[in-house]
């Protein structure tokens, strides 16, 4: 071939017609008025469409349908009338069977000499499969995101091609901040970091990664959400001969699971106070059985069998006729009964506070004290009695009538144990502490040894003897049964002949508080 035939223009329009045939991409030329005036092999590969089937039509006659973006279309027409380049223009086209795809387009004008359009030549590709793909990993992206949110997962990773850290947006989701695209690593996460847990578990240190094992560590954040917990876990990576810091770190919320955690401990903690407390009243009450079976085998036992025997005497001295001697019978019997009759009554008492509900409220000590002395003082035949009461006894919550049974059996014990006086001495005393109040009443009586302090408060328990002091041994054990129902502790001290003094403290429970400390000693009375 010489240069003469090279030169011939048919020749290499068949020349540029084999390579744009031989061409992966789309060619279409079109003239000044959009109309198809030719097409490679390729074009009619992927669309359809045979040269003599485009030749004098226009594309949108042939290639447009219902998913072609009309908003689209007008921009591209604003581009070709203004006579400019298209680059890489992006839309959805239809194939000769109906089938959409998507192509993307580069088109360049044709100016004749004066610079006049004349034509265009247009290089397209099919980019239906990219597309697809680019659809699909922003789908899972999507939907990886939402898992994260789900879990309250989030991501620290080093971002390849920049080698800087950034976080994902739902570690910005938990620390309550807007997303940004700053680089942002693992260290920027501890600036939001509990100090006490970053200084405890070594946060900030490099011999978090020396072992080379897996980290996993909690701790909490404090950011525009409030507190919360989170737990990181990341693999160290070998930088040289040492482990570095990790490429990538999972960042969780797991402030649920740890107010679970917490939620479950004080369920779990009220749960045993509560067994404890079941434990110590089935104690209590074994204790009492115990109690109740002692007092029938013994101390009821003991006034029924007097009447039994007296009885008997009594019928032989009403045979006899000697009837003196069957009135003294009688009042042994009655004397006998009597003291059953204390016993039953006592025993009821002590059940009956068991099975009773309390009624709090506020309680007038001042009122209450001052009320029991004067019944007290109308007693006929006992001692004089001096009193001391402190001043300003506290307005307390708790049972008014279970609280008056305390005093009474206190002030009745006083008076009991000390009538061996000429006068009796009776000083009532308060004092408070941070939790409770503490109050007291000491006699100038008989007194007690202290190695026999525990049988004080146990059912039918005495220390003298009955021709001594008369009593049931139920009074003390009634009144520490009372206080305890209100959470609180009785106990006493004494010395034999120098008195005694018995203690009772109940905790505040929302009392009105008076001035704490012990008041001073009150007005006596005699």
């Amino acid at each position: 071939m010489d240069m003469l035939e090279v030169d011939d223009l048919t020749l290499w329009l068949n020349m540029l017609e084999k390579i744009a045939d031989s061409s992966s991409n789309m060619v279409v030329v079109t003239d000044r008025e959009r109309r198809i005036r030719w097409v490679n092999a390729t074009y009619t590969r992927v669309t359809g469409w045979q040269l003599g089937e485009c030749v004098g039509r226009r594309p949108k006659e042939i290639l447009h349908g219902p998913q072609t973006s009309q908003e689209d279309l007008a921009r591209l027409a604003g581009i070709l009338r203004a006579g400019a380049s298209v680059a890489n223009f992006e839309l959805v086209n239809y194939r000769k069977d109906g089938e959409p795809y998507r192509v993307s387009m580069n088109i360049e004008p044709i100016r004749d000499s004066r610079g006049e359009v004349y034509a265009y030549l247009s290089l397209q590709s099919d980019v239906t499969e990219r597309h697809r793909q680019t659809q699909e990993t922003a789908e899972l992206k999507q939907r990886l995101e939402m898992a994260q949110r789900l879990a309250r997962l989030g991501r620290i990773e080093v971002q390849f091609g920049s080698q800087a850290y950034r976080w994902s947006t739902e570690v910005f989701r938990i620390l309550g901040k807007d997303p940004d695209e700053r680089p942002r690593g693992f260290a920027d996460l501890l600036r939001f970091a509990d100090p006490q847990d970053v200084a405890a578990q070594q946060l900030d240190q490099p011999s978090l990664y020396e072992s080379g094992e897996e980290v996993d560590v909690e701790f909490r954040v404090e950011g525009g959400n409030g507190l919360r917990w989170v737990r990181c876990r990341g693999r160290p990576h070998l930088d040289g001969a040492a482990f570095g810091e990790p490429l990538a770190w999972s960042v969780q919320d797991i402030t649920l699971y740890k107010r679970s955690l917490e939620e479950k401990r004080t369920r779990n903690e009220q749960l045993n106070r509560l067994v404890q407390a079941r434990t110590r009243q089935l104690e209590e009450s074994n204790r009492a059985l115990e109690e109740f079976s002692y007092a029938l085998s013994h101390d009821l036992r003991t006034p029924l069998r007097h009447v039994v025997s007296f009885a008997d005497l009594l019928r032989e001295d009403l045979m006899s006729g000697d009837k003196d001697e069957a009135l003294r019978r009688v009042d042994k019997i009655q004397l006998a009964a009597r003291r059953m009759q204390s016993l039953i009554e006592g025993l009821l008492d002590f059940a009956r506070l068991g099975q009773q509900a309390l009624r709090v409220g506020p309680v007038d000590q001042t009122a209450l004290v001052q009320e029991l002395i004067a019944s007290m003082e109308a007693i006929p035949g006992s001692p004089p009695v001096r009193w001391s009461v402190a001043p300003e006894l506290p307005v307390i919550q708790a049972d008014a009538v279970l609280l008056r049974e305390v005093w009474a059996n206190l002030f009745e014990n006083a008076l009991k144990y000390s009538s061996i006086r000429d006068v009796i001495q009776v000083d009532v005393r308060w004092q408070a502490d941070e939790e409770a109040w503490t109050f007291s009443v000491r006699d100038n009586g008989v007194g007690f040894d202290p190695q026999t302090a525990s049988k004080l408060f146990g059912m039918f328990q005495r220390l003298h003897r009955d021709d001594a002091f008369t009593g049931t041994g139920i009074g003390l054990a009634l009144a520490r049964k009372i206080v305890e129902s209100h959470g609180g502790t009785m106990w006493a001290r004494s010395q034999p002949g120098q008195g005694a003094e018995f203690f009772f403290r109940l905790p505040f429970s929302g009392s009105s508080r008076n001035p704490e400390g012990a008041g001073p000693s009150g007005a006596e009375t005699s």
